[in-house]
């Protein structure tokens, strides 16, 4: 059994070769903590510091560097392979920022740059996507689409109703189809596949040129005029300007369009509201127009509206035929 004066000869001697604490105690089998206790009450300072050298001028320059990359405290200690608390202290003593903001930033400049490389291979892809594939949170995308506005588009279709050349009849789901289901889109600023992205996602079903400048009205506050016209042209179909727009520029009228309004002369419209005692929604039914139409070319010629109710001639007709037979 050793004596007490063994032990404190033993510590003298490793304590005088520049041992610390913890090397100490696990050499002689006691806690870092007791030999702390026993040399702080002989008054001898710890050799903890000088267990391994300071920073050189190479680490010192490197650590100036990485700093100026935008990289938090605890990534510059990994690439130099110092703790983290050696590295804080240099930056403290340096005067260079050691918030916990700069982490969050950096993290947010990786993510980043790998959606926008991610946008640049695949091209445009929905949100729900990208946070599936690359591991950003649903939360994140806003603040990366403010501090990406330069490089990348945020593309939402949102429900609404048609304008004034849609009506009620092309509503906003009508118009989008598959883009609503989709939710917000992101993609390269001026990337020429969002052309086709979009004409793939419209189910919109294009019958002439009204409809073809209603789904340009849809999708222009979206992706902007001219690529909602090329949109228009890549599901097959030309755009073309209003007629009345096209007669006071000078331009030719489209060809291949004929308004409801030329469908029809008015001697007809007479010939159907005088002798055969129509009103507006039963002449539109044999012209095939609208009663739009019709009403608007009636104003014209002067002619008074006819109740539903009224007494029709042409239903009467036949009973009239079979009062004269004998």
């Amino acid at each position: 059994m050793r004596r007490i004066s063994d032990y404190r000869r033993r510590f003298m001697e490793l304590y005088g070769e520049g041992l610390s604490d913890n090397k100490i105690g696990q050499t002689l089998g006691f806690n870092r903590q007791t030999v702390g206790d026993y040399r702080r009450g002989l008054g001898l300072p710890s050799h903890f510091k000088f267990s391994r050298p300071g920073l050189t001028d190479e680490e010192k320059g490197r650590i100036r560097e990485l700093h100026s990359e935008g990289l938090p405290i605890n990534r510059i200690a990994e690439k130099i392979s110092r703790s983290h608390r050696t590295v804080f202290d240099f930056c403290w003593d340096e005067g260079l920022d050691t918030s916990m903001s700069r982490g969050r930033s950096y993290r947010r400049r990786l993510k980043g740059k790998r959606l926008v490389a991610y946008l640049k291979e695949q091209g445009p892809t929905p949100q729900s996507t990208l946070s599936e594939e690359l591991g950003i949170g649903m939360e994140h995308f806003p603040q990366l689409s403010r501090e990406l506005f330069d490089q990348v588009e945020r593309l939402r279709f949102k429900v609404g109703r048609g304008g004034r050349s849609g009506g009620r009849k092309h509503g906003g789901t009508t118009v989008y189809g598959d883009l609503l289901e989709m939710g917000p889109v992101f993609a390269i600023r001026g990337d020429p596949r969002i052309i086709d992205f979009v004409a793939e996602g419209v189910s919109f079903k294009v019958e002439n040129t009204v409809d073809a400048r209603t789904l340009v009205q849809h999708l222009k506050k979206q992706i902007g005029y001219e690529r909602a016209r090329a949109v228009v042209e890549k599901l097959g179909y030309q755009y073309q300007t209003p007629s009345h727009k096209a007669k006071r520029r000078g331009r030719p009228r489209p060809t291949g369009f004929t308004p409801d309004s030329r469908k029809f002369t008015d001697e007809q419209l007479l010939r159907l509201y005088k002798e055969e005692d129509l009103n507006d929604t039963e002449a539109a039914e044999l012209l095939g127009v609208s009663k739009v139409t019709v009403s608007y070319r009636r104003r014209k010629l002067g002619l008074p509206p006819k109740g539903r109710g009224r007494f029709r001639a042409l239903d009467f007709l036949p009973q009239m035929e079979d009062l004269d037979s004998p």
